[in-house]
């Protein structure tokens, strides 16, 4: 996990990752390469089953493993959809 994915959001059940290719296969789960002008989107529902997307701001990282998604609070929106 890079130093810059310093937040989590817990995940129970990864429904759709738009415009984030794979970066590299972790111990703990597989690390995402974030490019804004691929327009990246990730939906999820999160530990209590609501389901939520996440949006990019800028050029990132993001790790998910089984159970949550790591990543910079800076670098992210998470709003609730139907």
């Amino acid at each position: 996990m890079s130093s810059s994915e310093s937040n989590s959001i817990g995940c129970s059940l990864l429904i759709d990752l738009k415009g984030c290719p794979e970066l590299k296969k972790l111990k703990n789960g597989t690390q995402y390469l974030v490019d804004v002008v691929n327009d990246p989107s990730i939906l999820f529902k999160d530990s209590v089953g609501n389901k939520k997307e996440m949006k990019f701001k800028k050029n990132c990282t993001v790790t998910i493993t089984l159970e949550k998604i790591l990543y910079n609070r800076d670098d992210v929106t998470i709003k609730s959809i139907q």
